[in-house]
């Protein structure tokens, strides 16, 4: 690997492909950062050492709650076997026994003008202005004073739907799990539990 790497040039990485997984109600406890974190889960889950190769809160530390105990994780493992093991037997996390599922792609949501599943990024946007993501007017989400009450989501007022009441981060918004019904279905993974391998026991 060296070898082809020195010969595409100085400048090249090569990423090996993580397997990874959501690992639910994980202790706040938990630092992915100390030196030991991931040896301690995988010993105490009987992974061999160094398949646990990344592992971060979905949320931001910044963002939680001063009384949360708990947050969802991604894991990110070396090898489908341990992918699939943390899925079938479930994960020791600080002493919890916490569940984890396979982690499938999602449409993605434009920052900038918060359009879910269109395929583009903020960088790519062909809108001229910047969308709020709670209140759907043009200015950007961090100039946004309007209360909880008062969000109402731009895709859904495009659709002339039920926009009152959520802004973009809303799981539970009809246009959100609408698109991302349609992205599952033509995800053949999303019809499996485990990453498939020769075992039939992931078909």
């Amino acid at each position: 690997m060296n070898t082809f790497l020195a010969g595409m040039g100085g400048t090249s990485v090569y990423k090996p492909r993580l397997f990874s997984v959501v690992v639910e109600f994980v202790p706040v406890t938990f630092d992915p950062c100390l030196d030991h974190a991931f040896a301690t889960i995988e010993d105490a889950n009987g992974i061999p050492r160094g398949e646990l190769a990344q592992a971060h809160f979905i949320k931001p530390v910044a963002r939680r709650h001063p009384a949360q105990m708990s947050a969802h994780a991604i894991f990110g493992f070396a090898s489908v076997v341990s992918a699939n093991h943390a899925i079938r037997h479930r994960l020791f996390v600080d002493g919890r026994h916490v569940m984890a599922q396979k982690l499938l792609s999602e449409p993605i949501c434009c920052l900038k003008c918060q359009i879910v599943g269109t395929g583009h990024n903020a960088v790519a946007c062909p809108s001229v202005h910047d969308m709020c993501a709670r209140c759907g007017d043009m200015y950007r989400t961090a100039e946004c004073t309007v209360l909880d009450t008062e969000r109402a989501y731009s895709n859904c007022r495009a659709a002339k739907g039920q926009f009152c009441g959520h802004g973009t981060a809303d799981r539970s918004c009809l246009v959100f799990t609408d698109r991302l019904q349609f992205a599952l279905e033509r995800n053949p993974e999303a019809n499996y539990r485990y990453y498939p391998t020769d075992d039939p026991a992931t078909w």
